[in-house]
């Protein structure tokens, strides 16, 4: 996202939130890696508990229609490594908001996140 996003767009209303947990052995806050998403519009979470991932992954059926066409079938116990877009201006409402579009895994929906980000932003 650093270069398919970040340094394509300079709009400073873009903004992109990072939220990291455990989801492999050996995850861990203090494994981050400092040079991955270091443009100053990124902020970075630590969700311990994954609660952010679980809230999105009940809350599934209300997105299918807003889902990338490669986006796969999730397995886990709480949604990671994927995407959900937002437009200018959208605040948190409710337990999880309804994302403009969303994909898992990121890398194969990375084209349709680009996609849709190019859209919004161009708004």
């Amino acid at each position: 996202m650093q270069q398919d996003l970040l340094q394509h767009y300079s709009d400073p209303a873009l903004r992109i939130y990072a939220v990291w947990f455990n989801m492999y052995p050996g995850d861990a806050r203090s494994k981050w890696p400092e040079s991955l998403l270091v443009d100053p519009r990124v902020l970075h979470y630590w969700d311990e508990e994954r609660i952010s991932g679980k809230q999105y992954l009940t809350h599934l059926p209300a997105m299918l229609d807003r889902r990338a066409p490669e986006t796969m079938t999730p397995s886990a116990d709480a949604m990671w490594d994927a995407y959900y877009v937002y437009p200018r201006g959208e605040h948190w409402r409710g337990p999880v908001p309804l994302p403009a579009s969303w994909g898992y895994p990121i890398m194969v929906t990375r084209e349709q996140l680009v996609e849709q980000a190019d859209t919004l932003l161009k708004k």
